[in-house]
């Protein structure tokens, strides 16, 4: 369920034009005003706001945009200063959302001079209350001065979450002698303008933002209760999925059809669970309502294709039909989600649970070739919400160590006419076997040879990859393997009497070395992981190791390199393990990072040394 993050969307200032690092425009000012209002017995939000920019440098046209959706209306813009095109409203549309209700207001100003500066006045009513979540701070311009104003009536009490708050952003509260209102002040002074790159921590660990949590209001002296507890947010959450109308006929009829073949009840969930991943397609559909209530299981199966709420639902009416105890769970993928301390409906995703066998699992329909057992790393250790009829339950998934995500490979070469020549295994597990699979399996079949080639030759052109064998492919498989030859001439160099070997081709991680200059934010990797190498070298008859590089070991809190050497009567094995321990890799970080693989880089380089014991000429 992604309507929390198309929320926190709405908010962001996310660019319809490149982003300059050195911008040409300031934000000199900017005023917000958000005002809690009731309109015929209902509580709206009226947001106002005056945006002044400023040309710093190159004279140029600006684009202001500010999103609205099926819940909020904009119902003025207007600008003062300078020229400016009218207004254009449309749909917005954001990669990997199939549809959703998000429209945008845009429009340009045109500044003559430098210096020059233009302000666009703004207004934007909330027609539901649950529909005013976030605010957020910075802008795609740097900013001189911004204040945030959130006036609160008597009559309504909300709760406030300041997130990634830095020194440059103060806070005042008080109250209107007149109105009796609570007003939330917010000072903003030398913001650096949003700026995306690639891995990026989730936003609100990454960017200052304020969430807002309504709790309750006085209406008519009648209190409605919004998302004042964890009972209130369940019944909020749970009576949008009651209104789902399930054909449990035809789900059964289905479920009956799949499982026909099943021995055991674990062969049963398994052949329910794939034939859902596999067989319905993933996307994210967010329209109103449709944010959080799934679509019907009969309707899922029909078109073939469903959002994470719909896959979910579907999953638990196959399972009920074979009479397995399935719920829905609601479940946040980011870190930020981790605790869910407060009530509020910040979960994105939404997935099933199975109680079976005194255990509950918990099964991600949209996760392809995931058997169960497991579960994807963005939903490790994450608190839940586990539907239990008018009750719920709050549970923790299980988290697992970064030797879960395992990539391990094992080599065996010998020397042979000026190259190494043998046969290695890669093998996969976890978040690295769900990649490479969906990698082998939705690559055409006559391109598969080729890319695993590729590949497996590692930037390395002159060597040859053969006799590839592919095992574990199956859905059900918990490791993928994969098996091959190879002819290494970019591994091994002679120079008179020596040989120098280079015996580790992948190299993993030598070039993830990161820019301090240009990089803003935290480094991200997708999910802890662990490396593990072993390669073994037969010494040739008439050969001698003469020198064998240094073991090398690092181990901080966040990561682990190892490099060690093994030397036995007829062979070198040279041993190499990296884990990532931590996803986050922080600023704060970044140089001893960048020391750390620049030794990694230095010890791949080393080579293993061979020379002859006799004085024979030999041509290996």
């Amino acid at each position: 369920m992604k309507y929390f993050l198309l929320l926190l969307i709405i908010f962001l200032p996310i660019s319809l034009l490149s982003q300059d690092e050195d911008d040409n425009m300031v934000i000199s000012d900017q005023q917000s005003t958000y005002t809690y209002v009731m309109e015929n017995n209902r509580v709206v939000v009226r947001e106002n706001q005056d945006v002044t920019y400023s040309c710093a440098k190159n004279v140029q046209p600006v684009k202001f945009y500010r999103f609205y959706d099926v819940n909020s209306e904009i119902t003025k813009i207007k600008v003062k200063g300078v020229k400016a095109s009218s207004p254009q409203y449309g749909t917005y549309t954001k990669e990997n959302i199939f549809y959703d209700d998000s429209k945008v207001c845009h429009l340009d100003l045109y500044f003559k001079d430098k210096n020059a500066t233009g302000t666009v006045t703004y207004e934007k009513k909330y027609k539901d209350v649950y529909g005013f979540s976030f605010i957020n701070i910075i802008e795609n311009h740097f900013i001189k001065n911004k204040t945030i104003r959130i006036i609160v009536p008597e009559w309504m009490e909300i709760d406030i979450i300041e997130n990634s708050f830095n020194p440059g952003i103060s806070k005042s509260v008080n109250a209107d002698p007149k109105s009796g209102s609570t007003i939330y002040t917010y000072r903003i002074e030398n913001q650096p303008a949003y700026k995306y790159e690639d891995a990026m921590p989730d936003y609100l660990l990454t960017f200052p933002t304020i969430q807002i949590i309504p709790r309750k209001a006085l209406i008519n002296k009648k209190t409605e209760e919004f998302f004042d507890s964890f009972d209130h947010m369940y019944k909020w959450c749970k009576s949008k999925v009651d209104l789902v109308d399930n054909d449990h006929a035809v789900i059964a009829q289905l479920a009956k059809e799949l499982t026909k073949n099943s021995g055991s009840d674990e062969d049963k969930i398994n052949a329910l669970l794939n034939w859902v991943q596999n067989n319905i397609r993933y996307i994210a559909f967010e329209y109103g309502i449709q944010g959080f209530k799934p679509d019907e299981a009969q309707s899922v199966v029909r078109k073939k294709y469903g959002d994470c709420k719909g896959m979910s639902n579907l999953l638990k009416c196959l399972l009920q039909a074979e009479g397995f105890d399935a719920r829905l769970v609601w479940i946040n993928t980011t870190e930020t989600g981790r605790e869910w301390t407060l009530p509020v409906p910040s979960a994105d995703h939404m997935i099933c649970g199975l109680q079976h066998n005194g255990e509950f699992h918990f099964l991600d329909p949209t996760v392809k070739f995931m058997p169960f057992g497991e579960i994807a790393y963005s939903i490790q250790g994450k608190m839940a919400m586990v539907e239990d009829g008018d009750q719920y339950l709050m549970l923790r998934t299980p988290s697992f160590p970064p030797s879960h995500n395992r990539t391990r490979l094992v080599s065996e070469y010998v020397i042979e006419e000026g190259k190494l020549r043998g046969r290695s295994e890669l093998s996969f597990k976890g978040e690295a076997k769900y990649a490479m699979t969906f990698l082998i399996r939705y690559t055409a079949k006559s391109d598969t040879d080729m890319h695993l080639k590729n590949y497996l030759k590692r930037n390395n052109p002159a060597d040859s990859i053969f006799e590839i064998d592919v095992k574990g492919i199956d859905i059900n498989s918990k490791s993928l393997l994969i098996s091959y030859q190879e002819l290494r001439p970019s591994c091994l160099r002679s120079f008179s009497d020596e040989v120098y070997i280079d015996p580790d081709a992948f190299k993993d991680f030598s070039e993830l070395s990161i820019d301090t200059l240009k990089r803003k934010n935290d480094y991200a990797f997708p999910f802890s992981q662990n490396h593990v190498t072993s390669i073994r070298v037969v010494i040739p008859e008439g050969y001698r190791i003469k020198n064998i590089p240094d073991d090398m070991e690092i181990e901080t809190d966040d990561y682990q390199f190892s490099i060690r050497y093994t030397v036995n009567d007829d062979s070198v094995v040279y041993h190499k393990e990296i884990t990532i321990k931590k996803t986050i890799l922080p600023k704060t970080g970044f140089d001893q990072w960048n020391k750390d693989i620049s030794l990694l880089r230095k010890a791949y380089v080393r080579q293993i040394t061979l020379g002859k014991t006799t004085n024979e000429i030999e041509d290996i």
